[in-house]
C-alpha cells in the first residue's frame, strides 16, 4: 500500500469527484461564453446600443434544456478521456480471477438492479414522496429530453461507464487503507453528492452502496457497469414505452426478480485473486 500522508490520502479521494464536476461546469461556462460572444457580435452588427444580458441567459437556458442529452454525452465522453487512463493505473492490481459463471452473474446483477429501480419507482409513485422535492421535476424533465437513442447513449450507456470508473473503479481502490464498508459508504456518499439534487442524491446513495458492494464482491468493474446500465436503462425505456398493461406486469414481477436475483447473488462466490483468499475472506481488505 502507498505510504501517503493522511491529507494526501483524503485529497486522492476528493479530487476525482471535483474533476468530474469541474468538467461539466467548464463545459457549461464554455457554451455560455460562446453564446455571449455571439450576442455581442450580433448586437454590434445590428447597431444595438446595449447588451441584453437577460436575452443571453434565456437563450443559454433554452439551449441547455433542449440539448441536455447531447451535452451530457459530450461531457461524459470528455470525462472518459480523463478517467480511463487513471483507472487503468489501478487495473492490474485489481483484476478478478476465477469468478464463477461470469455470464450468469452478469445476468443476475442486471436483473437485480433493473428490478431494484422499478421497485423504488413504484415506492416513489405510491408514496408521492416527490412532492416534497419540487426542484426534482426540472431534473426529471431534463433526463427525458432528446430522442430515445440519445437518452440510451447518454444516460443508459456512457454515463454508467464513466461513473463506475470514477466512483467504484478509482475511489474504492484509493481507500484500501480503510475498512471496506467505510470505503463503500464514502464512495456512495460522494457519488450521491455529485448529483447536486437532494432527491436524486437520496436514491443515488443507495444505488452507490449496492454498486460498491457488487464491485467489492466480484472485483470487476464490468459487473458494476452492467448493474448501473441496467438501472439507468430501465428508467429510460419505461419513461418512453410504459403503458398501463406494462406497468402492472412491472409492479408484479420486479420485486420477484429483485429478490430472486439478490438471493442467488448472495449465495454466489465472489472473485478470487491470485495468492489471496476468496472474496468471502477478503471482506476486510480492499486490495
Amino acid at each position: 500500500m502507498e505510504n501517503y500522508s493522511l491529507p494526501r490520502r483524503i485529497w486522492r479521494i476528493v479530487y476525482p469527484a471535483l474533476i468530474f464536476i469541474g468538467i461539466q461546469v467548464v463545459f457549461v461556462v464554455f457554451i455560455g461564453v460562446c453564446l455571449g460572444v455571439a450576442f455581442v457580435v450580433q448586437s454590434a452588427l445590428s447597431g444595438a446600443s446595449a447588451f441584453d444580458e437577460t436575452a443571453v441567459f434565456e437563450t443559454l437556458t433554452r439551449f441547455m434544456n433542449e440539448n441536455a442529452m447531447a451535452l451530457l454525452l459530450v461531457t461524459n465522453i470528455a470525462s472518459l478521456a480523463v478517467f480511463l487512463p487513471m483507472w487503468l493505473v489501478t487495473r492490474k492490481r485489481n483484476e478478478p480471477h476465477g469468478n464463477s459463471s461470469p455470464a450468469k452473474i452478469c445476468l443476475l446483477v442486471a436483473g437485480f438492479f433493473a428490478g431494484f429501480n422499478i421497485v423504488q419507482m413504484c415506492i416513489f409513485g405510491l408514496t408521492d414522496i416527490m412532492r416534497f422535492f419540487p426542484s426534482y421535476s426540472e431534473v426529471a424533465e431534463t433526463l427525458v429530453s432528446g430522442s430515445t437513442l440519445m437518452q440510451v447513449l447518454a444516460v443508459g450507456l456512457v454515463a454508467p461507464v464513466v461513473e463506475e470508473l470514477v466512483f467504484r473503479g478509482i475511489l474504492i481502490n484509493r481507500m484500501k487503507w480503510l475498512p471496506v464498508w467505510v470505503a463503500v459508504f464514502i464512495q456512495a456518499l460522494i457519488f450521491s453528492l455529485v448529483h447536486m439534487n437532494l432527491f436524486q442524491s437520496l436514491y443515488a446513495f443507495l444505488a452507490g452502496i449496492l454498486l460498491g458492494v457488487t464491485y467489492v464482491k466480484y472485483r470487476s468493474i464490468v459487473m458494476a457497469i452492467i448493474g448501473h446500465v441496467a438501472f439507468n436503462l430501465v428508467s429510460v425505456l419505461l419513461g418512453e414505452y410504459l403503458t398501463d398493461e406494462l406497468a402492472i406486469v412491472a409492479i408484479v414481477l420486479s420485486p420477484v426478480v429483485m429478490v430472486v436475483c439478490a438471493v442467488f447473488l448472495i449465495k454466489s462466490k465472489g472473485a478470487v485473486r491470485k495468492n489471496m483468499a476468496p472474496a468471502e475472506t477478503m471482506v476486510n481488505n480492499i486490495d
